[in-house]
């Protein structure tokens, strides 16, 4: 087994929902210097996978994953290894593709955000094999503690990710992986909880670089990080 530098949820420019200024290519390249063996380019509802890119990414020794994060039923999901298709809009139709050989991360589960999974996850905890630890989150304040509750609570793995949309943000937060470099193994790898997460919280930098954006993040989170009742898959 090998530990390899993983990070499978980031955007590109040839994301269709999101202005991003580095392309597939690019990201490729500049994950190379930065030592990373494995990634996955997860655009929203938009697969940017082929064959001449899985050849790009070999020549940089890296192992590209296919990968998209879908909306279903108005959440996102990420996928990985799967027959995805803009068809898929229910977690019925999800339920009905998932195989052995793919892999169902719920992305930032609890997060403030309309598209976040919240009880949409309570309700189908069983079609998810890992919940992600987002890199978005500060010494003071962190979205992610729900998350670890909830997949401690279900013995669920978690993994790393920068869910990156600006190049700052890679390699914020990633993943280790004791996996053979295939496909198979590091989805059959993430599935088993061989995976050490490498994070470490923001910075005031990136506190200047969200400008505007942050406050109305804080807002959001006013009533779910400061909730202190029970968490609902407790009761």
């Amino acid at each position: 087994m090998n530990t390899l530098k993983a990070d499978i949820h980031i955007h590109t420019s040839e994301d269709p929902k999101e202005k991003i200024h580095y392309s597939a290519k690019q990201l490729i390249e500049g994950a190379h210097k930065k030592g990373y063996e494995v990634l996955a380019i997860t655009n929203h509802n938009s697969l940017t996978y082929s064959r001449e890119l899985k050849n790009y990414a070999e020549k940089f020794e890296i192992l590209l994953i296919p990968g998209v994060e879908a909306t279903i039923e108005k959440k996102h999901v990420l996928l990985y290894n799967i027959d995805y298709s803009e068809k898929i809009k229910t977690f019925s139709d999800l339920k009905k593709i998932k195989t052995e050989e793919s892999l169902i991360i719920a992305p930032h589960p609890f997060f403030p955000s309309p598209v976040a999974l919240q009880g949409k996850l309570l309700k189908n905890k069983d079609l998810f094999d890992a919940v992600e630890y987002c890199h978005f989150y500060f010494s003071w304040l962190n979205f992610n503690h729900k998350g670890v509750q909830f997949a401690e609570y279900n013995n669920l793995p978690m993994v790393g990710t920068s869910d990156s949309h600006s190049w700052w943000q890679f390699h914020t937060t990633y993943s280790l992986v004791q996996a053979e470099k295939s496909i198979k193994g590091v989805i059959k790898a993430i599935k088993q909880g061989k995976v050490e997460i490498v994070s470490s919280p923001l910075t005031l930098w990136c506190i200047w670089k969200m400008g505007l954006k942050l406050p109305y993040y804080l807002a959001l989170d006013l009533i779910t990080y400061f909730e202190k009742t029970t968490p609902s898959w407790k009761k």
